[in-house]
């Protein structure tokens, strides 16, 4: 017996699907593009970011009377870095390439530090989370001091991303 609600095929998916494999091997195929692409972004985010944090310091000052030079700054400097970035993209992309690496052994580190917590239910799993810690640590200072590789990571995994997301949309649609 065939059930009642059974699943129509989603175009939208489909082509959304379609459209992320395509920009996954774009992306790929012209790391240099993706990266400027992303570059952009971040100066177009910062510059919101920026406006934000104005708004949000009248906010203050209107709501508890209070009046926050530090908040202004920020926004201030947030607006500013985000001009720079959509002026200098090359600028951007070394940012987010230094970045990253830093993000990446912050990570490692609280992921060794997280360790700790483990050792009590599971100590192999503990020791592991060092290791792997560890090898990140050293994996993310490589990518500090060679802002080309960790540039070329971030494409890779832009890439990867949006290609998983494709599959899945098109898996999705049928």
């Amino acid at each position: 017996m065939f059930n009642e609600h059974q699943k129509r095929f989603d175009w939208f998916s489909l082509i959304l699907g379609i459209l992320f494999v395509i920009a996954g091997f774009a992306s790929f195929m012209h790391p240099d593009k993706t990266l400027h692409f992303l570059s952009i972004l971040v100066g177009i985010a910062f510059i919101y970011r920026g406006i934000y944090e104005l708004w949000f310091r009248k906010f203050i000052d209107v709501t508890l009377n209070e009046h926050s030079a530090w908040i202004a700054f920020a926004a201030i400097l947030d607006i500013i870095l985000g001009v720079i970035v959509l002026v200098y993209p090359n600028w951007g992309i070394l940012y987010l390439a230094i970045l990253f690496a830093i993000w990446f052994i912050i990570d490692a580190i609280i992921q060794i530090k997280a360790a700790g917590l483990f050792k009590e239910f599971h100590r192999g799993y503990a020791t592991l989370l060092i290791i792997l810690g560890s090898v990140s640590v050293a994996l993310g200072v490589i990518l500090l001091f060679s802002p080309m590789l960790s540039a070329l990571t971030i494409v890779w995994l832009v890439s990867t991303m949006l290609l998983v997301f494709g599959i899945m949309h098109i898996i999705q649609a049928f």
